[in-house]
């Protein structure tokens, strides 16, 4: 049973790890395009990092399962969690687990730090962004009356 346990909280640890890696990659990319003021393919970005927002997400339920089943109400965050895992798996796989739980926390707020980073370059290039989505916004609307132009002229 120990064993199970730690390669099940192992196995969530590892792809929360992944999680954080790819959605690293986009807020990068996101930096990128607000740098460049590239409104379409920043929507693109959030839309990409949506994904794995949701994919979080459904983690969260796996841990929240592995809390139900070791009795406990509060999940994961709380002291209660970590001290009954620590009796399940023992002392050394529990380091191994926190190691890398560590690991996540420190990428998870390195990325809301550039996050915040990036919403302050976007909040000051807002009116240009602006600019740039209503001209796409217009845009959009005159293809759509020329197509349907087109399509009654054939």
């Amino acid at each position: 049973m120990p064993t199970e346990l730690f390669n099940t909280v192992n196995a969530l640890v590892e792809e929360e790890l992944e999680l954080y890696k790819s959605l690293g990659e986009l807020v990068n990319f996101e930096e990128e395009k607000v740098n460049e003021s590239d409104m379409e393919g920043l929507l693109e970005v959030l839309q990409q990092k949506q994904s794995i927002i949701s994919r979080q997400e459904v983690l969260l339920e796996k841990w929240n399962e592995i809390s139900a089943s070791l009795g406990i109400a509060e999940g994961r965050e709380g002291p209660v969690f970590w001290n009954t895992l620590s009796q399940r798996i023992g002392e050394s796989g529990y380091k191994q687990i926190v190691k890398r739980i560590d690991e996540v926390r420190e990428l998870g707020q390195k990325l809301l730090d550039q996050e915040s980073k990036i919403r302050q370059n976007l909040e000051e290039n807002l009116a240009e962004m602006r600019q740039t989505l209503l001209k796409m916004g217009r845009n959009r609307v005159a293809m759509r009356g020329y197509s349907q132009g087109m399509a009654s002229i054939y």
